[in-house]
């Protein structure tokens, strides 16, 4: 098992990321099925999955970072609560992003796990808001959010540069009192 438990949801745990799961993260951020629906453009390597190990990252450790596991305890991908902005923290707001392994895809992973963490936000961070982006071609993902009630915010056209040619990012966010139902 990857490190304790630390969140539970709808079939999934979130966990602290421990060394036994460095394999598994440096290979599926390094498989192009994963990157093409990420900004992130450059091999993931041994020193960047290791600072993410204890389940905060970043800058004051803000941000949380956890690995989705399954019912029977294997690891399928991992979620994050960005807090890297300058006024992220005082401003109570997160940025939600979270990949699943190719092989685990449509399997509900990626709902359970975002839905797990932006409770988390919202309960326990006590945030205002959490916002979201995808790739316009990623509908998959775009569905994730908009189950979970995020609102489609707009189009940031030709945003990112990727595999020689520009993409557009969807942008969502979700407020605390829309979370809540108020």
């Amino acid at each position: 098992m990857s490190g304790p438990v630390f969140l539970e949801g709808d079939g999934v745990t979130l966990c602290p990321a421990d060394q036994s799961d460095i394999d598994f993260l440096r290979e599926h951020e390094n498989d192009p099925r994963i990157r093409e629906t990420r900004t992130v453009r450059m091999p993931t390597s041994a020193d960047h999955v290791t600072a993410r190990l204890g389940g905060t990252m970043g800058r004051e450790e803000e941000t949380v970072g956890l690995v989705v596991r399954d019912e029977d305890d294997e690891a399928v991908g991992f979620v994050y609560l960005l807090r890297e902005e300058s006024n992220a923290v005082g401003f109570r707001y997160a940025e939600l992003a979270y990949w699943i392994a190719h092989r685990r895809w449509n399997e509900g992973y990626a709902t359970a796990a975002a839905e797990t963490m932006v409770e988390y936000g919202f309960e326990e961070l006590c945030l205002h808001r959490v916002k979201a982006s995808t790739f316009a071609a990623n509908e998959a993902s775009q569905r994730v959010l908009e189950k979970l009630g995020f609102e489609r915010e707009g189009v940031a056209r030709e945003e990112v540069y990727a595999d020689g040619e520009w993409h557009d990012r969807v942008r969502y966010g979700l407020l605390e009192d829309e979370w809540r139902g108020d």
